[in-house]
């Protein structure tokens, strides 16, 4: 670090500032990942309360959700106040859009102490916190990439074919009724050794839920290299990884799978070869899949040439 501050001119606290911005911002490293993964079940545990809170069976724990509501809203308002102080232009993003729903999150609970609790019902815009999280898979080093998907030593990657952050949103519902069903069941029947078990039930399977789909949103991806494409796809006890060459590939084809996808901006992608062990791969709820499908096939142009001297192959590697 030293030696980064001695070159760039910087201060130890902007170096900090620039590092704890790609933690927060950017999902940067393992700290990033373990970052967006705490910070999405806070966001889902806090929303599965609100439905809980508001109604009147659950009157007699009120001072229990305001306890766990001024807990989650403190870890929320350190979050805000570190990503004020680590913005590389504050004002931009105290006035982004993110920037407003970081701190509609949290105004809300302290503005709940004067006015009618339907005022905290608010916090439900931290839902909304999700669409700011990007793909892990994306924000990999270089030399994590080299290593696990195994990369040439003259190969960079192009671009990276993602899932629409929509798609962690619709993720996280059923996990957020899991949540709030188990704690209803354990606020309401928590002496009893049945409810409990239930409510352990239900919130084992949100969380095996919830990592299903963070698996799915961060790592399900389609690298376009210099020399091929890289399919991921990652799974609860493992991972595959299908490589296909340029001129292996005989069609590809971008499209909206729904009126709501073409509303959003994401579509689904379908690259065939007439491989028998690739076969036809397809990602849904992809965003930029039109850029992706135009870039793969201007790939597949310029190694035209290639497919009359180079024999058809796939390869394929599981991990």
């Amino acid at each position: 670090m030293p030696t980064e501050i001695l070159i760039t001119g910087e201060s130890k606290g902007s170096v900090t500032r620039r590092q704890l911005w790609r933690v927060m911002h950017d999902g940067h490293g393992l700290s990033g990942h373990a970052f967006n993964v705490a910070l999405v079940i806070l966001i889902i545990l806090s929303v599965a309360v609100l439905p809980l809170e508001l109604m009147p069976y659950f009157r007699p724990y009120h001072h229990s959700f305001l306890l766990i509501e001024a807990v989650l809203t403190a870890l929320f308002t350190v979050e805000y106040c570190l990503r004020i102080y680590a913005a590389p232009k504050r004002m931009r993003y105290i006035f982004s859009f993110y920037g407003i729903i970081d701190f509609l999150a949290i105004v809300p609970f302290y503005l709940g102490f004067f006015a009618s609790p339907s005022l905290r019902a608010l916090r439900i815009l931290r839902l909304f916190k999700i669409g700011e999280i990007e793909a892990a898979g994306t924000e990999e080093e270089e030399h994590t990439l080299e290593h696990d998907v195994g990369l040439a030593p003259d190969e960079k990657v192009e671009y990276i074919v993602s899932r629409h952050p929509l798609y962690l949103f619709l993720g996280c519902l059923p996990p957020l009724l899991a949540f709030s069903a188990s704690l209803g069941a354990f606020f309401l029947f928590g002496s009893s050794i049945a409810a409990v078990s239930v409510a352990v039930a239900l919130l084992l399977f949100g969380l095996i839920f919830f990592w299903r789909t963070w698996l799915d949103y961060s790592y399900d991806l389609i690298y376009i290299t210099s020399r091929r494409l890289i399919f991921q796809n990652q799974h609860l006890l493992g991972r595959s990884i299908n490589q296909v060459n340029y001129y292996a590939i005989t069609n590809v084809k971008p499209y909206y799978s729904s009126a709501i996808g073409y509303i959003f901006g994401y579509g689904s992608i379908e690259i065939e070869t007439p491989s028998a062990t690739v076969g036809k791969v397809e990602l849904h709820m992809v965003r930029g899949h039109e850029k992706a499908a135009h870039l793969i096939m201007a790939k597949c142009t310029s190694n035209q040439d290639l497919s009359s001297i180079s024999p058809l192959a796939a390869e394929t590697e599981t991990s």
